[in-house]
This record gives C-alpha cells, sequence and structure tokens, in this order.
C-alpha cells in the first residue's frame, strides 16, 4: 500500500508571521517594566494575592474567567 507524504512547509504562513511580529514589537515594551518589577522585588518575600481579581466595585460587571500561566526564569 502506497502511502502519500503530506506537504511541509518550508516556510512559515500569514498566520504565524502574524504572530511572530505581534511577539516581536509586545517583547521590548516588556523588558524596562520586566526589569523594575525584578529590581523592587528581588530577595522580598510575595505578596498573597486574592483567588480572584477583580476591578468592578459592583457585582453587575459582565464576567471573564481567564486561566494564566507564569514563566519563572
Amino acid at each position: 500500500p502506497s502511502q502519500s507524504t503530506p506537504s511541509r512547509r518550508t516556510q512559515p504562513d500569514l498566520t504565524s508571521t502574524r504572530l511572530y511580529d505581534s511577539w516581536k514589537a509586545l517583547i521590548p515594551t516588556l523588558v524596562d517594566i520586566q526589569l523594575d518589577y525584578t529590581a523592587r522585588t528581588l530577595g522580598a518575600p510575595l505578596k498573597r494575592t486574592p483567588k480572584v481579581l477583580s476591578l468592578c466595585s459592583s457585582h453587575t460587571c459582565a464576567q471573564k474567567r481567564t486561566s494564566l500561566t507564569c514563566l519563572f526564569f
């Protein structure tokens, strides 16, 4: 039985290029913020944060749930 070989991309597609460009634009804006945060918190204990973070002062705001994965390096 012959098996067809799936075609492989050798160049990024438009979606990949746009994603790369958006990260390339975003990351430089985060460097100073990260350096400032590191300078303020290095060696200091982390503050305990509430389980739910919200800027809504009443319970009438639209609810949205977001999972966040933090990377420490």
